[in-house]
């Protein structure tokens, strides 16, 4: 791949919200790395003062609070980029909640942004924000980012899309880039991710069921379900990039393989049983009403709906390729997930229960 060509981030002070999830820990490793004389962090709980978190500036605020907005006027002073990576996933059960850290948070940013005068606003959506589509072929950055109704997530990333149309048309002088990835993993945040999506029942389930006797075990999957997944490091990358070139505009990011439902299970070493998508829809719903199931139904939806991606663009104006392979993207997931691996950061430490932090 590739290394950084325009030599600007030497120069720069970048800003990142959400700097201790997923893709803000490698972000910081990305950032770092690429020489920022600068990086600001703004998340809920200040981390420990290790690697990645250890020389950056840090701001402890809560987006889906009103009072944070003073705190995002300091926190963005004198920038030259922010990245809002800063999204609650949970908790399903209350939109209220995840409304006010998405909707309302993206919001508060943007308007703090614009009211700073920083120059360059990366915003990290979603695959999750594109209407249903073909599986048959990839789509590119001009399809319908309308969402899939049914899924909490799906609209709310659509609705967050819109705000950031909305201040591009009121501040044309500023530079605006979205990134629309598909399921980002990385075994650092295996535990996390673990938490959010199999909850405190399932989750404690999933670490102490051996790798070998979790394979006897058939996976139901519907046919009509098609994946994808990418790196966190190498959307940490992609971001990087963007922030280094200022490169306007939104940015597919997948690693190849998409898989079909017979390719997930054999990237996972399990057999697969058929399963028609209403059936394993009524289950999911059944136990997310029970409280053994923390999301909802409306994350099947979005599996079964959004198209696979074209990364043509990213590809050309980044020369940003996945270094990881979607397959090994999964596996080493899986393999950390049983594990029970995880990171140093407040928000991917294993010891952490789920909460609505933003991620």
């Amino acid at each position: 791949m590739p290394e950084l060509t325009s030599g600007l981030l030497p120069g720069l002070t970048v800003a990142v919200t959400g700097a201790t999830g997923n893709v803000g820990t490698a972000l910081l490793r990305a950032l770092a790395a690429a020489g920022a004389k600068e990086v600001r962090g703004l998340a809920r709980r200040q981390p420990p003062d290790t690697d990645p978190y250890d020389g950056v500036r840090w701001y402890l605020t809560d987006l889906g609070q009103e009072e944070s907005a003073q705190d995002l006027a300091e926190f963005l002073d004198g920038v030259d980029a922010v990245v809002h990576l800063a999204w609650a996933l949970l908790p399903d059960r209350q939109p209220d909640v995840l409304h006010a850290v998405n909707i309302e948070g993206t919001r508060r940013v943007l308007a703090a942004a614009g009211a700073a005068g920083v120059p360059h606003v990366v915003h990290m959506s979603s695959i999750g924000a594109y209407a249903a589509g073909p599986q048959a072929h990839p789509v590119r950055e001009d399809w319908p980012t309308t969402g899939i109704p049914s899924s909490t997530y799906s609209r709310q990333k659509s609705h967050c899309e819109q705000l950031v149309r909305e201040f591009a048309t009121a501040h044309p002088d500023v530079t605006v880039s979205l990134t629309r990835p598909t399921l980002v993993l990385q075994p650092d945040a295996a535990s996390e991710i673990g938490r959010y999506f199999l909850g405190p029942l399932l989750f404690p389930a999933a670490r102490l069921v051996p790798g070998a006797v979790a394979k006897l075990f058939p996976l139901p999957l519907p046919s009509s379900l098609h994946l994808a997944f990418v790196h966190s490091d190498d959307v940490a990358d992609a971001i990087t990039r963007i922030v280094d070139r200022r490169a306007p505009g939104p940015f597919n990011l997948s690693a190849p393989p998409n898989f079909d439902a017979d390719g997930l299970a054999e990237a996972l070493g399990v057999r697969r049983v058929p399963v028609p998508a209403v059936v394993l829809r009524t289950g999911m719903q059944a136990a997310f009403l029970a409280h053994v199931l923390q999301i909802e139904a409306g994350w099947l939806d979005m599996g079964l709906g959004v198209p696979p991606l074209d990364t043509t663009r990213a590809r050309t104006q980044l020369e940003w390729v996945a270094r990881h392979r979607g397959g090994d993207v999964l596996r080493e997931f899986v393999a950390a997930l049983g594990s029970g691996q995880g990171h140093v950061g407040p928000l991917l430490h294993p010891g952490t229960g789920p909460e609505h932090t933003p991620a």
